[in-house]
């Protein structure tokens, strides 16, 4: 189903930026529409909330100090965005993983529930919502993920951070999410489109901007911390 969400999210007039709430309204809007958007249809730039990008710069950090991958999965919880516990890997792989529970509980308050959100059977958040606004039905739902890659050595002793891997690609076209992100010295997004194929056969010598935007056909966005994500290729 998140696929049908954010296939969605680009149907109609293509916009100059989107907020990252904006783009989970429109999945909500067009949730039933089959399909990943067309490239066209991708916006030039996309906008996270602040505490998306603290949690981003956190992991670019502890990735920096001490050489190992991390990978963080983000997820919609009944209107709030949730960013799930750091997973820490090798220093050259890592899976995300991660388990979300909402509930609605009675107060003291009245007319009022509490709603509390656990992650990984911790309490993430806490908030009173007024009971005829408590959701008959729960909706948690898996967005995508991002992982880190550690800093690398040159010869002349400049550092650099590996592009997306082969095994990255392979993942995202197998997975059912429709977006992936890669932490290294800035953030990179992919949004698959429907002309993305589903098996990939690049070498890691040719993943490049370039060969992701026309052989493979992603949206390909990248931004400075706490700045909007900039589109490489855009078509329209």
């Amino acid at each position: 189903m998140i696929k049908q969400f954010l296939s969605s999210i680009f149907w109609g007039s293509t916009p100059n930026n989107y907020t990252f709430y904006q783009l989970y309204s429109k999945m909500r809007k067009w949730g039933k529409t089959e399909g990943y958007p067309y490239e066209y249809q991708l916006p030039e730039h996309i906008s996270f909330p602040s505490e998306f990008w603290a949690q981003v710069i956190k992991l670019f950090k502890a990735t920096r100090s001490d050489g190992y991958e991390r990978a963080i999965s983000v997820f919609w919880a009944d209107g709030e965005l949730i960013l799930s516990s750091a997973i820490k890997g090798t220093t050259s792989s890592v899976t995300p993983s991660a388990n979300i529970r909402v509930s609605y509980v009675p107060t003291k308050k009245r007319e009022y529930w509490s709603r509390e959100v656990h992650l990984d059977g911790k309490l993430y958040s806490k908030k009173d919502v007024y009971y005829k606004k408590a959701p008959k039905k729960i909706e948690v739902v898996y967005l995508f993920n991002m992982h880190t890659h550690p800093p690398h050595k040159r010869e002349d002793g400049t550092s650099y951070y590996a592009f997306f891997s082969v095994q990255d690609l392979k993942s995202l076209t197998k997975s059912t999410a429709a977006i992936t992100g890669m932490i290294g010295d800035k953030l990179w997004i992919l949004i698959r489109t429907n002309n993305t194929p589903n098996h990939i056969s690049l070498e890691q010598r040719d993943v490049t901007v370039e060969n992701l935007s026309k052989q493979l056909h992603l949206g390909v966005y990248s931004g400075e911390w706490k700045t909007k994500l900039k589109r490489h290729n855009s078509v329209n």
